[in-house]
C-alpha cells in the first residue's frame, strides 16, 4: 500500500514510507504506469579517499512524512544513521504542466565539512515493458530522457553542474546501479531495451551548519521537443518557487469557503479526502478511478486502477455535496460519451473512455448514474447539463424500463460487490433511484409522457422490492432472490427443500443453476435508505433490517462493519465503506451519537497520513489491502457532512412507507 499519493489529475505518482517514489502514470491517473525504479542519493567520501552512495530509499536513514497541510506535496525527512546529514525531500507534481519535482534541502549538522555529490538512478518500465525502448544522455539540456513509441520520460537537476553520467542495460556490466551505488560513473550516453541511467551533480562543499538545495525535474510528454521545452521552463524557476507555485495552487482549490484546517482532524480528514479525490480523477475527462493500480497482472485481484461508474458517482456526489460542482459535471459528461447505444454501461473503464477487461453487467450502475444526474441538477439548477445529459438519460430510463422481469425487479445481474449474479436487493434500489430522477428530470424538460412512464417503472419495481425481497420469515429483506450458482451449491439448497430451477445459458447450450433467495445479511441494503430512498429511514421493515446488519455483521473484535454474512475476499475484513454507510443512515434516522461514534471508528483507522483503505484487519484494526480507496474517502465526505446538517440527499422526502 502507498504511504502516500502525490499527482495533478493527469500524472499520478504512489510514494511508499521510506520516501520511495515506485509507481508512477501518465498520460492518464490509470496508465501507462512507468516504474522501474527512480533511486535518489548521495554521495559521500571515505578517509581512505573511496565513496559510496547512501541511497534515501535504503533504511540507513531514519525519516518522518507528512503532507505539508492542505495540499498533495508530500515531505519526507531523512537523518543519516552514520554521517551528521539531514535531508528533507518534497515530492510534488505540478498542477499545470506534466512536471514531477523531487526538491532537496541538504543540511550538514555535524562539526565537519562534507563533499557531496547528488546521484540518481533510473531503471524507467515505460508503459509496464522494457520492450522497444532507448535511453539517451540530451546534451542540449543535460538531461536524462527515456523512450518507447510516443511516451519521452525526461529527468534533469538544476542548482548545480552535471558532472557524471552513465546508460546501460539493466542487469549487464553496463547497468549504472552498481558504479553509482560505489559512487563512480564512467559515462555511456545510450542503450536500447532494459535501459537504465544515472546521473551526477557536484554540490562541492557542504559546510557544518550549512544547508544546499538541488531540484529534480522529471518531465513527461509525447516527443522530445516537448520535454525539452517542459525541462527549460522547469530550470527557469527556483524549486522552492515552484513549491510556493503548488502550495498555492491546492489553497486556492479547497477554496476561501472552506473550513480553515488546524489541529481539528475532522478538518484535516475532510480536506485529505478532497485532495486525494482530486487525484484520483482525470483532469481531462472527469473519470475517477477507484484507486492507484497495485495488481496490474491480476494476481490477487481483478484491478483497481479503473473507473467503475457505480463508485464514481459516490464520488461525483461527495463532490457535489462539497462545492465543487465542476468536478462532478465532468463526470457525467463522461457518462454521457461513454455509454452504450442500448442505454447501458459497461462494468468499468478506463478513464480515457476505452472499455475496461471486466466479467460482466451491473444494471445497479445504469440506475446509480441516473440518480446522480438528478442529485446533481437538485444542487445546481443548471439547465444547460440538463440539456447535456438528456439524451443519455432517456436511453438510461428507457433501458431500465424495458428490463423488468415479471416480478418487477430488474433483471438478474452482478451485485455491487461483483461476485453474485441474480436479482439483488441493491440493485433493484438502484434501480429505484435512477427512474425516480429520470422522471423528475422529465417533469422539468416537460416531458410528461415520459415522466409517468418512469414513474410507474419505479413504483413497479419498489413494489417488486417489497413484495419478493422483503422476507417475514426473517424479519429483514434480503440480499436478493433468483441467484445463479454453481451445481453443487443448486443440490445443497434442493436437498434442503428451498426453491430452486435450472436454465440455460443464452446460447442454449450449457445449464444453468439457480436458487430462489439469497438469504445473506448484505450492509447494502442500507441502499434502500441511502442514497436511493426506497423506504424512509424510520420504515419499521428498514429499520428491523438495520438491525440484522449492524447484530450480524459487526466485527465485534475490532469494530467496522462487514459486506455480508461469509464474505471472505481478502480473508473477510470490515470495510469503511460499509461502516460510513451506516454512519450515514443512524443520521438519517436520528440517531446522531451512534453515527458519530461509527465517524469516528472509520477515522480511527485512516494512515498517519489520513488516507483511507478498503478493508480493516479483522484482528488487529488497522488498514489493510488497498489505500487508498476513492469511494471510501468519498463516503468519509458525506458522512461528515451528514454529521453537520449539511448533506441534501438525507434531507426528508415525502414518500408513503410500506
Amino acid at each position: 500500500m502507498p504511504e502516500a499519493i502525490i499527482g495533478n489529475s493527469k500524472m499520478l505518482a504512489s510514494i511508499r514510507d521510506n520516501g520511495e517514489i515506485y509507481k508512477l502514470f501518465w498520460p492518464q491517473i490509470d496508465y501507462g504506469q512507468h516504474l522501474g525504479h527512480f533511486w535518489p542519493g548521495i554521495r559521500l567520501s571515505l578517509p581512505e579517499g573511496q565513496s559510496f552512495t547512501k541511497w534515501f530509499h535504503l533504511n540507513i536513514w531514519r525519516s518522518t512524512q507528512r503532507y505539508l497541510e492542505d495540499t498533495n506535496i508530500f515531505e519526507t525527512e531523512m537523518s543519516s544513521q552514520t554521517h551528521n546529514l539531514k535531508a528533507v525531500q518534497h515530492d510534488f507534481i505540478l498542477p499545470d504542466r506534466d512536471i514531477l519535482v523531487r526538491h532537496y534541502i541538504l543540511t550538514n549538522s555535524g562539526k565537519k565539512p562534507e563533499k557531496l555529490t547528488f546521484m540518481v538512478y533510473c531503471a524507467f518500465e515505460i508503459e509496464e515493458s522494457t520492450l522497444y525502448d532507448d535511453a539517451q544522455i540530451d546534451f542540449s539540456n543535460n538531461s536524462l530522457t527515456f523512450s518507447r513509441r510516443n511516451i519521452y520520460l525526461a529527468l534533469t537537476g538544476a542548482g548545480y553542474p552535471l558532472s557524471g553520467y552513465q546508460c546501460g542495460r539493466r542487469g549487464t556490466h553496463s547497468d549504472p546501479f552498481q558504479d553509482a551505488s560505489r559512487g563512480v560513473l564512467r559515462g555511456g550516453s545510450d542503450n536500447i531495451r532494459h535501459s537504465s541511467g544515472s546521473l551526477d551533480w557536484d554540490m562541492g562543499e557542504l559546510k557544518p551548519g550549512e544547508s544546499k538545495s538541488l531540484t529534480l525535474y522529471l518531465a513527461a510528454g509525447s516527443g522530445q521537443e516537448i520535454v525539452r521545452a517542459l525541462l527549460a521552463e522547469a530550470t527557469a524557476k527556483k524549486g522552492c518557487d515552484w513549491l510556493e507555485h503548488t502550495k498555492q495552487y491546492w489553497y486556492n482549490w479547497l477554496g476561501k469557503g472552506m473550513a480553515k484546517a488546524s489541529e481539528n482532524v475532522d478538518n484535516r480528514a475532510f480536506h485529505r479526502s478532497l485532495l486525494a479525490m482530486k487525484l484520483m480523477s482525470n483532469k481531462e475527462t472527469g473519470a475517477s478511478i477507484a484507486a492507484p493500480e497495485f495488481d496490474p497482472y491480476y494476481l490477487m485481484c481483478g484491478g483497481y486502477g479503473y473507473c467503475w461508474p457505480r463508485d464514481a458517482v459516490y464520488v461525483a456526489a461527495a463532490f457535489d455535496e462539497a462545492g465543487y460542482h465542476r468536478v462532478a459535471a465532468k463526470f457525467y459528461d463522461f457518462t454521457c460519451l461513454v455509454q452504450r447505444k442500448e442505454g447501458g454501461w459497461e462494468q468499468r473503464y478506463f478513464t480515457d473512455g476505452s472499455v475496461a477487461p471486466s466479467w460482466g453487467k451491473q444494471i445497479d450502475q445504469i440506475g446509480a448514474v441516473l440518480w446522480g444526474y438528478g442529485h446533481h441538477y437538485g444542487l445546481t439548477g443548471d439547465n444547460d447539463f440538463l440539456d447535456r445529459i438528456w439524451t443519455s438519460l432517456d436511453l438510461g430510463a428507457s433501458f431500465l424500463t424495458n428490463n423488468l422481469e415479471t416480478n418487477g425487479l430488474p433483471v438478474p445481474s452482478f451485485d455491487p460487490w461483483e461476485d453474485e449474479y441474480g436479482q439483488g436487493t441493491y440493485s433493484a434500489t438502484a434501480v429505484y433511484g435512477g427512474l425516480v430522477a429520470a422522471s423528475e428530470i422529465a417533469l422539468i424538460k416537460g416531458n410528461k409522457e415520459a415522466a409517468e412512464r418512469w414513474r410507474l417503472a419505479a413504483e413497479t419495481v419498489r413494489e417488486g422490492i417489497l413484495n419478493n425481497q422483503w422476507s417475514p420469515r426473517h424479519n429483514r429483506f434480503l440480499r436478493g432472490v433468483n441467484r445463479r450458482v454453481h451445481q453443487d451449491t443448486y443440490n445443497h439448497a434442493a436437498y434442503e427443500g428451498k426453491k430452486t430451477f435450472t436454465g440455460t445459458d443464452p446460447a442454449g447450450i450449457y445449464p444453468t443453476y439457480w436458487v430462489g433467495e439469497d438469504e445473506r445479511v448484505d450492509s447494502a441494503l442500507l441502499g434502500l435508505a441511502f442514497p436511493f430512498r426506497v423506504l424512509e429511514p424510520n420504515d419499521e421493515k428498514l429499520q428491523a433490517t438495520v438491525q440484522a446488519i449492524e447484530e450480524q455483521l459487526w466485527n465485534n473484535n475490532t469494530g467496522g462493519l462487514h459486506r455480508y454474512t461469509g464474505d471472505s475476499y481478502r480473508g473477510g475484513n470490515p470495510w469503511l465503506i460499509t461502516t460510513f454507510w451506516l454512519a450515514i443512515y443512524y443520521c438519517m434516522s436520528g440517531k446522531r451519537d451512534r453515527a458519530e461514534v461509527l465517524y469516528r471508528w472509520c477515522l480511527a483507522q485512516a494512515n498517519r497520513h489520513l488516507l483511507l483503505p478498503e478493508q480493516i484487519d479483522k484482528n488487529r484494526g488497522g488498514p489493510v489491502w488497498v489505500m487508498p480507496l476513492n469511494w471510501s474517502h468519498a463516503m468519509l465526505v458525506l458522512a461528515r457532512l451528514a454529521l453537520e446538517d449539511h448533506l441534501s440527499i438525507i434531507k426528508p422526502a415525502n414518500q408513503t412507507t410500506s
